[in-house]
């Protein structure tokens, strides 16, 4: 188990174009995957309960997966591949759930989910849940698949779209070093789309923003999402006026927003929503339209009457 000053230091770890995941076939990278689970543990805990970094040797006393009080932990070592095994060793369990996809470290035998797949082990199951998906997803819960085969994992929260991801030489494109995936939860925190904090009681004056599943929450969208938006539609308007001649160019206002909150007001566009967000954000185009039929809305008078 990690030092807890460390539990947070996990840059070094997270997948990227500089740090790719491990695809050389040598099985599960369990040291690297340990400290990305173990972030996400420690990062739920301490919202949930309203914890600092300092009380994170607390979350450290807790047993880990094979040290808890289990009839089949001998027999169930004996069904999984070496690196789950140290990957288990190695991980806090977690008391809110590990994301907000998944809620629980379950490690379920799961071939018979999986029964048109051929079996090259030895003696062990080829595919494992490795995280049972919340019930609140509904469906027969499934979650994050483990292939001890390929050392790769699949997002299936339940048992009806078990098709999308298998049979799996077919769906390649859905499967994932476990890195990657955590890696993506983090990113997912990190630009705010996903939120994590202590639960919530909703009342009929302050209705929900977000769905909620233990202390972790998906909000309908993130400041980084409309920033990422706005860039790109400047970028695309930039590229499209550098081809027109100059004199057919709008004259337009330096950094005039495409629409103003009055007139998304009297559009009855939501107060709170992302298309308002990046529309009272994005500069006008100097053009009318950005596509062939997709006109942009320089007539404000225009655009509203349309709503």
């Amino acid at each position: 188990m990690t030092n807890s000053r460390l539990l947070l230091d996990i840059d070094d770890a997270l997948v990227s174009d500089s740090s790719p995941a491990r695809t050389d076939g040598r099985g599960l990278d369990y040291e690297r995957c340990a400290r990305l689970h173990n972030y996400l543990v420690a990062y739920g805990w301490m919202a949930h309960h309203q914890r600092s970094a300092d009380d994170l040797d607390e979350l450290l006393a807790c047993p880990t997966f094979f040290e808890r009080q289990r009839d089949d932990s001998e027999v169930l070592r004996q069904r999984l591949d070496a690196g789950l095994i140290s990957y288990l060793d190695s991980i806090i369990m977690p008391d809110t759930g590990i994301s907000y996809w998944v809620e629980n470290v379950e490690v379920i035998p799961a071939d018979e989910l999986f029964f048109i797949e051929e079996n090259g082990l030895y003696d062990k199951e080829r595919f494992v849940i490795l995280y049972g998906s919340w019930f609140e997803h509904g469906g027969h819960r499934v979650g994050l698949v483990y292939d001890q085969q390929r050392h790769q994992v699949a997002m299936t929260l339940y048992q009806e779209n078990i098709d999308s991801v298998s049979p799996v030489e077919e769906h390649l494109d859905m499967w994932f070093p476990l890195e990657t995936m955590l890696t993506n939860w983090i990113y997912m925190l990190r630009i705010g789309k996903v939120a994590a904090g202590p639960e919530r009681v909703s009342n009929d004056e302050e209705p929900e923003a977000a769905d909620q599943l233990g202390p972790w929450m998906w909000q309908p969208y993130s400041l980084a999402q409309v920033d990422s938006t706005v860039a790109a539609i400047e970028k695309l308007s930039a590229a499209i006026e550098a081809r027109m001649p100059s004199g057919s160019l709008l004259p337009v206002l330096h950094d005039t927003p495409l629409l103003t909150h009055a007139d998304l007001d009297a559009a009855s566009v939501p107060k709170n929503c992302f298309i308002r967000s990046v529309l009272t954000k994005v500069k006008t185009p100097r053009f009318k339209h950005i596509a062939s039929g997709l006109e942009v809305p320089h007539d404000a008078a225009r655009f509203i009457a349309r709503q």
